[in-house]
This record gives structure tokens, C-alpha cells and sequence, in this order.
């Protein structure tokens, strides 16, 4: 399965259309997003791919009640199994190096804006980067693919 990931949208509408609409194009069957998506605007964009998604909220998210009524969202840290893997989402990293890589097959987190793929022992570490732009001047997302483990970055 093809599994999208972004994170720190920040708003921007166009980045997440685009997104979503790459992520359709390569027949994603999941997407996460690693928190502050900001309003509930992007939050309609997922919700109206069709996609299946998850997300968690980021330090910049306004309205937590309308976007969990919207999408669905919730705290960091958060836990989801996608097509047999285990994934644990957060948006601030400074718990990272906590999380046992014996235990969880990948581990994605946002905040930073900057683009991270490695593995600790089996576990991948995802960080896409910062969909919006914003502090880094590249936008960018992640494709990952759970039957090889692979990841594709994406410059939006």
C-alpha cells in the first residue's frame, strides 16, 4: 500500500490540493498528516480525497474542535497499524529517541520542516518536511510504500 505523508501545511491551500492530488494519482490508500494543518480548511481537503487518514495535532493548530469534527485527528502520540505495520505519529520530535524500534515499524513526526529518512535498527523515521514552505523554502511531502519500506520525497 501507498501511504502519503505530510505534515506543517500551515494553511496553504494550493500545496494540499496539490498534495492530495499527487497522492491520488499514485494510488495512495492512507494518509497521514504530522500536525499543524492550522484551520479547518485543509482539514476538508483531506476529508474530501477519500482517502483514509490520521493525523495529530501540531503546537499551531487553531480550532481542535471543528477540526476533529472534520478529520480524523487527535493527540500526539498517536498509534495506527496500516496494512500490518505499525505507525506511531507525533509532531513535536523531543520524544523520538524514546519510542522502541523493536516495537513499531515506522515512526512519523513533522514540526522541524526539515526532511528526515532513516532507520533506527528496523524502524523508519519519517520526518516530510514542511508542506507549506514555510522557515525551509521547499515544499515538500513523502510517499511511502509499505511492502518494500521505501520512501519517495516529494517536492511540491
Amino acid at each position: 500500500m501507498k501511504v502519503g505523508i505530510v505534515s506543517d501545511s500551515h494553511d496553504d491551500i494550493p500545496a494540499v490540493e496539490q498534495a492530495v492530488a499527487i497522492m491520488k494519482e499514485r494510488g495512495c490508500g492512507f494518509l497521514i498528516h504530522a500536525g499543524d494543518l492550522c484551520s479547518p480548511f485543509i482539514a476538508r481537503i483531506i476529508r474530501e480525497s477519500g482517502i483514509d487518514h490520521a493525523a495529530v495535532f501540531g503546537n499551531n493548530d487553531g480550532d481542535r474542535v471543528v477540526l476533529s469534527r472534520t478529520l480524523d485527528i487527535a493527540p500526539a502520540p498517536r498509534h495506527v497499524v496500516v496494512d500490518g505495520q505499525s505507525v506511531v505519529i507525533f509532531h513535536e520530535p523531543f520524544i523520538n529517541d524514546l519510542i522502541d524500534p523493536s516495537r513499531v515499524d515506522v515512526l512519523v513526526y513533522g514540526h522541524t520542516h526539515i526532511r528526515e529518512i532513516t532507520r533506527r535498527q528496523n524502524m523508519l523515521v519519517v520526518n516530510p518536511g514542511s508542506l507549506s514552505g514555510v522557515l525551509v523554502g521547499e515544499k515538500t511531502c513523502a510517499l511511502y510504500d509499505t511492502k518494500t519500506r521505501e520512501v519517495e520525497e516529494i517536492e511540491i
